[in-house]
């Protein structure tokens, strides 16, 4: 009985849907009406009601919810003709005929033309609206307008073609500036220390001045990076930086930052051991990985061991090897031991070295300090090498050697890219220096002549003090080898004090190089000058040697140069040492014995700070009872050597005359410290000390002390060449002697 009850529910409800289908008219078409920009086909493609098929209204529902998800339309009525005809009619939102922002002062208009994605003729689309109304908001934020506001409003335009303008309304508001800046749970490291790194920092007394307390939102996100990699590099391997709190103070004008740490227990490192393919021993890969068990867990020592070891395997031809550091922590002894696995892969040997980007120098200039060649076995270390080499020519503004592999070879080819820069000036005009007075120069230079590398410089001075004519010619590299040759000519006429010398000489150099970093020189100069014009009241020595003299000498010269880059030092030293010997066997009227030496240390410190500490000592020696030349003496004084002082204004001194008449030895000592001023423009500042003097025959170094100076300045690498003007304040004065001075000078490339 329930059997047939079922059966016949079933057949009821059959009849039912098939009598109710048979009422429904079939779809002829279906289209759509209304639509003037958006495609009738991009419309249809969301309809799921078909011609054919009954007309089902819960279908027409769903493809009307489908229309209106597309973004495009403000309105859509269904209509269904006798005919069997199922038109969506759609009203579009209006198109966007152009944009403004209104109240914009302290943004570039560029930027927000670049934070709005609206286009013009297209659609007003509400989601493009509010990204592009955030997007101008974030711009205000990295400006410090913590509390800017944007209101988009659209305002109809009556064209009849169904288009709007939008205009983003700004309220600026003033910029708000960082109060306080919390670093919560911070104990354990140094929390002064930590933020020195920090980019962020709380406003001062005198933040409008010195620009302190900026707020920017991706300046918090990077602050937070940097703590946790402090953290890391400190033993903390726990630790974690939690979401910066930002909140409003309650005068709406600055802000307060809290910055949540957990900082954990701190660890140190325990065994370190080495598998997979050990080319090397062990005792040679722990020494190069420079991590000892006891040693404070420190993320850039485990960098620069992976770094150390990955470099050792390249200098062997490994050029891909992979060194893969596996920590195993051990949290109870608050220790980490670490396995670098390493998989050295196949040696790698040199394909093709290619040159791009040299317009102007020769291949065979670039060749020639690239220390790879077709064929060689891949080396890491000379592609650095050549890369710094490369760079020091002081031709080219970027230097980038890359490598590739070779698909299905053991070859790996390089390719040099450079970008020239101007290494020629030219340049005419009038200025003052500190030591010349007032000066007229022109000036013709070219560090890079012809694209060899010759080095060619034709100079004239003319000063109130000093007039020279100067021509000057080098070539580093005699036939691409290492052999160095030059010569100089010169016309000089200077006025001292008590004194003037007028000189013509010339200077044959030739040397040459030893690796990178050592070069010989020997120098022949020949000078013929006379000393005239002598003051009534100068000194008998100076007096002395009023008339001509011809020099004659040979210089020997050692040269220690590692510096990184000569054009813009950061790290490394250079040193020279020099004995120049003058005798009349060499065709000279003079004779005498000049020993000098001069050392520069350069230590590199954090964001391209660099300190240097600077030292000279020389000494005469007179040779058969002949005088020491009066312009040959040692005096001190001036942009060169202790800044504050006159030039040649430091040293013994006539004791009738006062005259400076220089001594027969002299010690000088720098310390600077410099800093990027405007790093795009190579403007650097610089604090000094300075410290030195010059004694006669019979008096001993630092017999009477030195003089010191200190003081501030900037350095400029300018078209002109290396631009120096700085202060020089003198620490002890004696009668005479001004308190401070201003020193200036614009030094030619040679």
């Amino acid at each position: 009985m329930r059997i047939r009850l079922v059966a016949l529910v079933v057949a009821v409800s059959l009849w039912c849907a098939l009598a109710w289908a048979a009422s429904q008219p079939v779809l002829q078409k279906v289209q759509v009406r209304g639509n003037l920009r958006v495609e009738e086909g991009l419309i249809l493609a969301q309809v799921s009601s078909k011609a054919g098929e009954p007309y089902d209204s819960a279908r027409v529902r769903e493809d009307v919810r489908a229309i209106y998800g597309l973004g495009y339309f403000e309105d859509i009525v269904v209509e269904l003709g006798d005919d069997g005809v199922l038109t969506f009619v759609v009203l579009e939102r209006p198109a966007l005929r152009d944009w403004t922002a209104e109240g914009a002062e302290h943004v570039d208009p560029e930027d927000v033309a670049g934070a709005v994605t609206l286009k013009r003729r297209e659609i007003v689309d509400d989601a493009q609206l509010d990204r592009s109304a955030q997007a101008i908001r974030q711009l205000y934020r990295e400006k410090g307008y913590y509390l800017a506001e944007v209101k988009p409003e659209i305002v109809p335009v009556d064209d009849g073609k169904n288009q709007v303008d939008v205009v983003f309304r700004i309220t600026e508001g003033d910029p708000v500036r960082l109060k306080r800046l919390h670093l919560a749970g911070v104990e354990q490291v140094d929390e002064a220390d930590l933020r020195k790194y920090l980019v962020s920092s709380e406003a001062g007394p005198m933040a409008w001045l010195t620009g302190s307390g900026k707020f920017k939102e991706s300046d918090l996100a990077r602050d937070r990076e940097v703590i946790q990699a402090y953290y890391l590099n400190h033993g903390f391997a726990d630790s974690d930086v939690l979401d910066p709190l930002v909140s409003l103070t309650s005068d709406r004008r600055g802000l307060m930052v809290d910055i949540p740490v957990r900082e954990g227990p701190v660890y140190h490192f325990d065994r370190i051991t080495f598998s997979g393919d050990l080319v090397f021993p062990e005792e040679k890969l722990r020494e190069v990985a420079g991590i000892e068990p006891g040693d404070l867990l420190r993320s850039e020592a485990l960098h620069n061991a992976r770094q150390k070891i990955s470099d050792l395997y390249a200098d062997q031809g490994y050029a891909f090897a992979e060194v893969v550091p596996k920590p195993k922590i051990d949290r109870d002894k608050r220790t980490i031991s670490l396995d670098f696995a390493i998989h050295k892969g196949d040696k790698v040997y040199i394909g093709r070295v290619e040159m791009r980007g040299n317009t102007k120098t020769r291949d065979r200039v670039l060749r020639r300090d690239v220390l790879l060649a077709e064929g060689d076995l891949y080396s890491n270390t000379a592609i650095n090498k050549s890369r710094r080499r490369l760079q020091n020519l002081g031709f080219f503004e970027s230097v980038n050697l890359t490598t590739h592999r070779r698909p299905g070879t053991n070859l790996v080819d390089v390719d040099v890219e450079v970008e020239e820069k101007a290494t020629g000036s030219f340049s005419a005009g009038a200025g003052y220096s500190s030591v010349d007075k007032i000066i007229a120069m022109l000036s013709v230079s070219q560090r890079n002549f012809l694209g060899y590398g010759y080095q060619l410089s034709l100079q004239a001075n003319f000063g109130s003090t000093r007039t020279t004519y100067a021509l000057t010619f080098n070539n580093p590299r005699v036939f691409d080898s290492d052999v160095y040759a030059g010569f100089d000519l010169y016309n000089t006429n200077v006025s001292y004090t008590s004194y003037d010398k007028k000189a013509v000489g010339t200077a044959l150099k030739l040397g040459r190089a030893y690796g990178d970093e050592w070069r010989i020189r020997g120098i022949y100069r020949w000078e013929d000058a006379t000393i005239k014009n002598v003051d009534e009241f100068a000194s008998p020595i100076t007096k002395a040697q009023e008339g001509r003299r011809v020099i004659s000498s040979i210089t020997s010269l050692l040269i220690y140069d590692s510096r990184d880059n000569p054009w813009e030092v950061h790290s490394g030293a250079k040193a020279d040492g020099s004995i120049e010997w003058a005798d009349h066997y060499l065709g000279g009227d003079t004779a005498y014995i000049k020993y000098d030496l001069d050392a520069t240390k350069y230590f590199p410190l954090w964001w391209e700070h660099v300190i240097s500490f600077h030292g000279r000592i020389g000494f005469l020696q007179p040779l058969r009872g002949d005088p020491m030349p009066i312009d040959e003496r040692y005096t001190l004084g001036g942009i060169n050597s202790v800044r504050g002082f006159d030039s040649r204004s430091i040293g013994p001194a006539d004791p009738e005359t006062g005259d400076v008449i220089g001594g027969d030895k002299q010690l000088l000592f720098n310390a600077e410290y410099l800093f990027p001023l405007i790093k795009e423009a190579k403007v650097r500042g610089v604090v000094f000390f300075d410290a030195g003097n010059a004694w006669d025959t019979g008096e001993r170094y630092l017999s009477t002390g030195l003089r010191t100076s200190a003081g501030a300045g900037i350095r400029w690498m300018s078209p002109m060449g290396p631009l120096r003007l700085e202060w020089g304040y003198n620490l002890e004065p004696r009668d005479g002697e001004a308190q401070s001075q201003w020193e200036f000078t614009v030094g030619g490339f040679f």
